[in-house]
């Protein structure tokens, strides 16, 4: 069975959907911008062991707190190797999108790259908002310009 908690943040809520200790869909807001095919039924809870406590070590400024949460998204392997290569960048750094496709191992690939950061449905936890342009500023992000720049500033990178 699927579970699923709302943890409140100081900018927006933050929804997660788990499989154990596995997230598998999470969204700042109201309501997801990646919808998951669900499969299993989903229990609402107020608590899913590990997560709830990964997510409050991270606001209270343990930065790392996110990085040990297991996660999985469904993604063609180009896709899937930039979201493991985008969980090393650490809280406090960010990545060019240019960048971030030589971390991968597709150094023409940037346009994917974002392809990659805008269909992330595992936010924050694999952490699209440390991507930026080359050129300077923060760039987009699915939950607005605001959300990535509060994200980016709680960690220090800005």
């Amino acid at each position: 069975m699927l579970a699923v908690t709302t943890i409140l943040t100081p900018w927006v809520p933050l929804t997660v959907i788990a499989d154990d200790d596995c997230v598998v869909s999470s969204w700042f807001g109201e309501q997801s911008h990646h919808p998951i095919d669900l499969v299993a039924p989903i229990g609402k809870v107020r608590k899913i062991d590990g997560i709830n406590d990964a997510v409050a070590a991270w606001l209270d400024g343990d930065l790392c707190g996110l990085d040990q949460v297991k996660v999985r998204q469904s993604g063609g392997p180009f896709f899937e190797q930039v979201w493991t290569v985008m969980r090393e960048v650490s809280a406090g750094e960010t990545v060019s999108y240019g960048e971030l496709a030589i971390l991968a191992g597709r150094p023409r690939a940037s346009r994917a790259v974002g392809t990659a950061c805008a269909t992330n449905s595992v936010a924050p936890f694999v952490p699209c908002h440390r991507v930026v342009p080359a050129g300077g500023g923060i760039g987009a992000y699915g939950y607005g310009v605001a959300l990535k720049e509060a994200l980016l500033r709680h960690e220090g990178a800005i």
